[in-house]
Order: C-alpha cells, then structure tokens, then sequence
C-alpha cells in the first residue's frame, strides 16, 4: 500500500493559447445552473448542491463531470454571474478534490480535465482574485505533475497516449517555455505510432476512443505549430490519417458506427472534428479492420472481426461480419452498441455477437468476451485472424471468419454488395467447411438490428418484409435459404439509455455448403 505524492512545480503560470473548436449549447448553463447536469446521456437534477457532492453511481456520468468538458458552454459568456459560476464550479472541485484521490484522478480523467481547464483558462482566470488564480494555476501544476509520474505504470493505452497529450498541452500553455517540450513531443509521436495502425485507427478500433483521442490532440498539434512549427512536422501526417480513418466510419447519419464500444455520439462533435481536416475517405475499400461500402447516399461500415491486442480490447466487441447500413440519413441497420452507463452488469452482454447485425452460430459469440482476474474485460479471438477483400468492380465487400472453425468446423463468408445509388444493399452468407475436423451442424442465426421507430411487417404469405421508418421511407427486406421472425431489439441511446426497436433473425440448421440470401431495397 502507497500513496501518491509529488510536488507542484514552480512554473509561473499558464496562458490561455489553447483553443476549444466544439460547439457550446446554451441551454446547458441554464440546466446546471438549475441544478441538473446532463452527461454521458444521464441527467442528474443535484437539488441545488454541488455535483461534486452527489454520489450517482453512474461512471460514465462522474468521468465526464470531473474531465470538466462541459466547460465550453461558458466560454463565450459576458455575464458575469454566469462565468463566476463556472469558476466557482472549478474552484469547488478543488477545494474538495485537490489532493489525490483515485476515481477523480485517474490517468485518462485527469489528462482530459488539465487540457479543459486550459482551453477555458480566461474564462477561469479573467476577474478571479489573485488567490483564486494561484488555486487553479497550482491545482493544474499538481494534476501536470502526477500525469508525469502516474502516466508509466497506467494500464491503459489510451489513457497514456491521453496524459502524453495533456503534458504537451501543459509545456504549450505554460507562461515560461520548458525546457523538455522537445522531449514530450517526441513522446508522444512514438506513442502515437505505436497505437496507431497504418491506415490512422487506434488499435482499439473503437470510433469513440478515435473520437476522444483526436477531440483533444487536433487543438494540441494546432498551437504546437503555431509556436514550434518544426516539432509539428511529423505529427500532421499521423493526425490527417486518424481523420480520414474517423470519416471513413461516419454514417451518413452522421454518426459513427456503433462498434467496439461506441455508441450515439453528438452529431455536432463530428461535425467538429471533421471541420478540422479537409481529409476525406476515399470511398469503398478496407481500412483498420473494416470493410466500407459507398455508393450515392448510401454508406455500409463492416466489422471484419480483428480482435484487438489484449492490451487494447477492454471496451471491444465481438461483432465479426457485423454491419451497418445507411441510406441518405435513413439509419437501414445497425447494432445495439454499448450498454448504457445505467447498466454496468449488462456490459459484457451488449458485447456478444448478438447485439450485432452478423451471423452466430449455436449463439455463440465469434470472440471470448470476459474472463478471470485482468481478463475480465478483454475480449480474445476464437481462431485464426479473418480477412476482409474489396471487389472494387463490383462495390462488393467478401469477409471471410473463421472464429467458429474450432468449435463448429465451419467458417463462415459473408459477401455484401452495394448498388442502385445506396438503395439496394444485397447480402450472401455462406458456410464453409474448414479445419479439416467434423462438421458440427448447429442452429444458425442471421440477426439484422432495426432503427429505432423502424416499423417492420409481413403478411403471413410473403416471404418479404415490409419496413416503415420514422421519416416514411418504405423499405423491403427480402431472404432465402432461412425461416425468418421478427423480435425484440435495443439500441444505444446517448439522452435515454436504451430506445427500443425491433430485429429481423433469420435461423436454420448451418451445414458446409448452405446459403442464405437477402436484400434490402428501397421501394
């Protein structure tokens, strides 16, 4: 047993150089000021008390109060009790939380609440007090210094790659250049690097680790080459690639999609973030791991199945041959995503390759979800690495899995094809015999996740379903080689948790050699 310590260095103070380009929403000062704080798709109404003395049980809620991001709603106020608020939020923050304690500062929290506090410096700073400026000045000190000592024994990549950018940003802002700027750059390149795959995706290959690493690394890299324009050489590159790589897994609903671990992000933040890069995803092709399908106004994101180093699979899922398909700014199908906050014992739930829109077989997850001691919350391949191949004349995706080849002695290959300007979106699923061991002829079942508010229906003589979503739009689901029903189905919501919907699963006995095929088409 220890404890942390470390001393504040004796820096001169901070400058407000780093700039904030998410959007703000005035309706959230007058919430909170109100007492109710709606983060991480929770609200929580405090009864008037400081939300740093209400204990919600919500980690996804507290991670996001304590990182202080929601800060930039004040930034561009001119009342004065409005930004006294926000200062004296931050000062009550400290004043309870200013000496260590483990869930407030932890790696990954305090990295992204440093750089808040930096990009929110003179709405902190303009008319305090000289005490008041020598709290925040020093409890920014202390948190910069513990990232330094705590960042190398942290677990979690992303969290280190995190801290690396906060002391960046810290060296940036300080009002007296340090002399080891060089060296935290270069720190944090060789970071970068070793998390980062050729094509730009965090080697989670979660689109939310994606979006919050970049959220806080592009106003970073913006001042580093405004002030040091020779260390920002090398950095550009990387970051243009994480952009192309976060555009090439928007839907056209402009969202990302809902994979390992990502759920409803604001749209606004995408739009954000992209508005940062003019780099663009090429189209159709394979990229981190993922299969993309662009034609017209439709927009297919696929799973291949990479299962991340053990390192970086805590939040992954199993979503093997999962996919999800846009039209314009129709959402065809999806994924469940990640449990809500609210339900932290379904977690490893929401991760099974049931939650996705892919083939199972026996209902067996085409990865290991969960485990004892530090695994239990990696996920851990079943087989040999799958493989994803682009049929560029065709606009064709074939991902082949062989995660079942253990267990079934079957891999299974699904091919999916893109046309008529987005609105038909055809699919094969085949069986394959692999393994050279017997064949274990199981129940199969296809699952297709809807949209939420997605209406589906079928007269009992049709082998067709019928689905009407929320803006009208008549689709046709169509299938053979499988007995098809239509089920209860769950979506990820970032304001109310869950939104229910509905699934279409197609089942049948899986033997070498079957095929089952479907289309959607617009009508």
């Amino acid at each position: 047993m220890f404890s942390w310590t470390w001393a504040e260095a004796s820096g001169s103070g901070f400058a407000p150089r780093l700039s904030e380009f998410r959007p703000a929403d005035s309706q959230s000062i007058v919430e909170m000021m109100e007492g109710k704080y709606l983060l991480a798709g929770e609200l929580v109404d405090t009864g008037g008390i400081s939300p740093f003395a209400v204990d919600v049980g919500s980690e996804a809620w507290f991670a996001d109060l304590s990182a202080f991001g929601w800060l930039r709603h004040f930034r561009d106020l001119s009342d004065t009790g409005q930004r006294r608020f926000a200062r004296t939020l931050v000062l009550d923050w400290i004043g309870r939380n200013g000496s260590f304690e483990r869930e407030s500062w932890a790696v990954f929290i305090t990295a992204r609440r440093v750089l808040n506090w930096l990009k929110s410096y003179a709405l902190l700073t303009e008319d305090a007090g000289p005490e008041d400026i020598r709290r925040i000045n020093g409890a920014i000190d202390k948190q910069v210094q513990s990232l330094k000592v705590r960042a190398r024994y942290e677990p979690d990549p992303a969290a280190r790659l995190m801290a690396a950018v906060a002391m960046v940003g810290a060296a940036l802002c300080a009002l007296e250049d340090p002399r080891d700027l060089a060296a935290l750059v270069r720190r944090l390149e060789a970071m970068i690097a070793s998390q980062f795959d050729g094509d730009g995706m965090h080697l989670s290959r979660s689109p939310l680790v994606q979006i919050q690493l970049l959220n806080e690394l592009v106003p970073v890299n913006q001042l580093l080459k405004l002030r040091h324009a020779g260390l920002a050489a090398s950095l550009g590159p990387r970051i243009e690639a994480m952009h192309r790589m976060l555009d090439a897994l928007v839907l056209g609903t402009r969202e990302p999609a809902y994979m390992n671990g990502c759920g409803q992000m604001p749209v606004d933040l995408i739009l954000a973030i992209g508005a940062q890069s003019g780099t663009r995803a090429p189209g159709s092709g394979v990229l981190g791991g993922y299969g993309i399908l662009a034609d017209g106004t439709g927009k297919l994101v696929a799973d291949g199945g990479l299962v991340p180093p053990l390192e970086f699979s805590a939040q992954a899922h199993a979503g093997a041959l999962g996919f999800e398909f846009s039209s314009g700014a129709t959402l065809v199908v999806g994924n469940c995503g990640p449990a809500p906050g609210q339900l932290p014992e379904s977690r490893n739930l929401f991760r099974h390759s049931s939650g996705h829109s892919a083939p199972t077989l026996d209902d067996v997850s085409s990865a290991h979800v969960g485990g004892r001691l530090f695994l239990a919350d990696r996920l851990r391949p079943t087989g040999p690495a799958p493989h994803i191949t682009h049929v560029e004349a065709e606009n064709a995706l074939e991902l082949h899995s062989p995660a079942y080849r253990g267990r079934f002695g079957l891999d299974i290959v699904r091919r999916l094809t893109l046309m008529g300007a987005g609105h038909t979106l055809v699919g094969q699923d085949r069986f394959v015999a692999a393994g050279g061991g017997r064949v274990r002829e199981e129940t199969f079942n296809i699952r297709f996740h809807l949209a939420p508010g997605a209406a589906p229906g079928r007269a009992r003589s049709e082998d067709m379903v019928r689905i009407v979503y929320r803006n009208g739009e008549t689709w046709a689901f169509l299938w053979e080689g499988a007995e098809a029903e239509i089920e209860e189905s769950v979506r990820h919501s970032a304001h109310f948790g869950l939104l229910r919907t509905r699934q279409i699963v197609l089942t049948g006995r899986a033997r070498a050699g079957r095929e089952i095929a479907w289309v959607f088409t617009r009508q």
